[in-house]
């Protein structure tokens, strides 16, 4: 890959960062990517190779190209990490075999500080955390304090009036949070265009590339972790990747890996202003001014029974209801692999707090998700809570491929 004609242009009051990025191993059209910001935050876009690097590197390496040579200077820092982000995807990943090659030359300049701290702001009950625990943590003269959010259209939501919608209820929360809402742009997406892989390997270091892209005007960016320590996994944002992404003059911040989604809601629930603006929900569709939440889908009801177990769903507007029932729950409640924590977390403070009714929904539904119905699944059930899987890690130690 050839990241080539790098440059910042100012246009009226827009101010946008570009490259043309050139295949070389994949069949690929040549395309250009942009990061842009307008009005007061115009100023805020910088010109930052590192930002296109990191937008670039992921799609890359899924591609196959085994270099990305930049048509500019990179920070040493950063191109030493990058070595660190290959390595780890070669490790997680059984389609990333090739080693990935940085050539460009070695920048020797670096900013100057004083420039803000910021976080990247969806109003998800991640960044929401993110934000209330840096208020309850640093004093506001802290450097570590955060002054911006960055809000980001064209990622997650595409649609001008939804992406308007969010703003306005975002705004809510930035001024009771004494933040500055950020809003930039990007067609980053344009490199590979998949959700799935955005997921598995693509959303921190997309956000990475839109931290460079305006580093005239921060100097760290937080990125809220959706999973806490004991749930770690190869994952799209990850403690070993994101903050790898870091360089002398811009540093990424992992926020939020000690605390749980459940300890996370907790958190939120004694901020009014959060919990009312709350949006998980991507059926982007359905918004409208004042509701983002469709109440249905599986991250609305993930998030409302973590609020309903914290104590908190009946102190919320944001979603269509303030309690739940097992008439509306059940036939809705559908869990897999990778969200199993959530619902596993809350089943046993659904009981202290009286709703054994729900408990008992939730339970059922992740029985199914983990296999544990009829008697092979009894049996499985059995060997997780009592032997700890002794059972399944010998059947996996003595037969083929770990298959009775």
């Amino acid at each position: 890959m050839r990241i080539e004609q790098i440059k910042q242009e100012r246009v009226a009051n827009r101010s946008r960062l570009t490259a043309h990025v050139v295949w070389e191993e994949s069949q690929q059209a040549p395309c250009d990517v942009y990061f842009e910001a307008e009005g007061e935050f115009a100023d805020a876009i910088s010109y930052s190779p590192e930002a296109i690097v990191s937008a670039a590197l992921s799609p890359a390496l899924w591609a196959g190209e085994r270099r990305i040579s930049v048509e500019g200077e990179l920070c040493p820092e950063f191109r030493d990490n990058i070595a660190v982000v290959t390595k780890t995807f070669q490790h997680w990943f059984p389609q990333v075999s090739q080693t990935m090659a940085i050539e460009a030359n070695r920048r020797a300049s670096a900013r100057n500080s004083g420039r803000r701290s910021a976080f990247f702001f969806t109003g998800g009950v991640d960044s929401l955390t993110a934000l209330r625990a840096n208020r309850l943590n640093f004093p506001a003269d802290h450097p570590g304090s955060v002054k911006d959010g960055i809000i980001v259209f064209n990622l997650e939501v595409e649609d001008p009036q939804a992406f308007q919608y969010a703003l306005k209820a975002l705004s809510l929360i930035a001024e009771d949070a004494e933040v500055t809402l950020v809003p930039v742009s990007t067609n980053l997406r344009v490199l590979k265009d998949d959700w799935k892989f955005w997921w598995t390997a693509h959303m921190g270091p997309a956000l990475c590339g839109i931290a460079h892209a305006l580093s005239r005007r921060i100097g760290s960016a937080i990125i809220g972790s959706d999973y806490d320590v004991p749930n770690m996994r190869p994952h799209g944002s990850h403690p070993l990747v994101d903050p790898y992404f870091s360089s002398f003059d811009l540093k990424i911040r992992y926020d939020g890996t000690a605390l749980s989604r459940l300890d996370k809601l907790r958190l939120l629930a004694g901020w009014k202003v959060g919990l009312d603006n709350l949006r998980v929900c991507n059926k982007q569709e359905q918004y409208q001014p004042g509701r983002f939440n469709c109440g249905e889908c599986e991250k609305c009801l993930r998030t409302t029974l973590g609020l309903l177990a914290a104590d908190a769903l009946n102190k919320t507007t944001a979603f269509p209801y303030q309690d739940l029932s097992v008439e509306f729950l059940a036939p809705r409640i559908a869990i897999w692999k990778t969200v199993q924590p959530f619902y596993e977390e809350v089943v046993e403070p659904l009981r202290t707090i009286g709703r054994n009714d729900i408990a008992q929904v939730v339970e059922r539904a992740l029985e199914g998700a983990r296999g544990e119905t009829g008697l092979r699944g009894r049996i499985r059930k059995f060997d997780r809570v009592h032997l700890n899987g002794g059972l399944d890690a010998l059947k996996r130690a003595i037969l083929p491929n770990g298959k009775a």
